[in-house]
């Protein structure tokens, strides 16, 4: 389900984003995908966990987010709020079609994973579509699989869906895997890694 509220030229622009993940979750989502950014908020901290812990009857709705461009209006690789918020925002980089970082995409310390997110066929303004680029390519791959995995196992925690995401990935890219971290071999330009959906999907138990 589409949650659209109104992004530019509003005084109570974070209000509304925490509004509309908080009808999502009272409403029934499972997976809760963004693709926006805003400054540091305590209202959409509070939204975020409510999702988190409070979604789908309290085992959580699985929260994606986009990683964040390097753009004029974001002029860092820091991970945009709320991607940065806590280990249970699924922050994604963009992945290039021979698997390297984008030159856009932000990290950081809390990046889950990374995605397809150049050249992505994508829906655009007036009923059209185009090949668009950038972690808001990339963050919905996450969300379908977090989806994919759910209609497998509806029973699972958001905890346990993280799990199986980053526990399934391929180690890609041209920089080491050497942290360690609670699901495995991490980096800060790809996460855990490249999502593999066929493995996370086949690894996940059944209900």
């Amino acid at each position: 389900m589409s949650v659209s509220n109104s992004l530019s030229t509003v005084t109570n622009l974070e209000a509304n984003l925490a509004n509309g993940i908080n009808w999502s979750w009272k409403n029934g989502a499972d997976v809760i995908s963004c693709s926006w950014w805003c400054e540091p908020n305590d209202l959409i901290a509070e939204a975020i966990d409510n999702a988190v812990y409070k979604g789908r009857e309290g085992k959580g709705c699985v929260f994606v987010k986009s990683a964040g461009n390097y753009t004029f209006a974001h002029p860092t690789y820091d991970i945009s709020y709320p991607g940065d918020y806590s280990e249970n925002v699924l922050a994604v980089s963009n992945m290039t079609i021979d698997g390297t970082l984008s030159s856009k995409s932000c990290y950081g310390p809390n990046l889950f994973v990374t995605a397809p997110g150049t050249d992505i066929l994508s829906t655009i303004r007036n009923n059209r579509i185009d090949k668009m680029s950038g972690t808001s390519m990339a963050c919905p791959h996450v969300a379908g699989l977090a989806a994919l995995i759910l209609e497998r196992n509806p029973s699972l925690t958001a905890k346990k869906v993280r799990e199986i995401i980053a526990k399934n990935t391929k180690k890609i890219g041209n920089i080491p895997y050497s942290t360690n971290k609670i699901y495995g071999t991490w980096n800060i330009k790809y996460g855990y890694g490249l999502i593999d959906g066929y493995k996370a999907v086949i690894n996940t138990p059944r209900n």
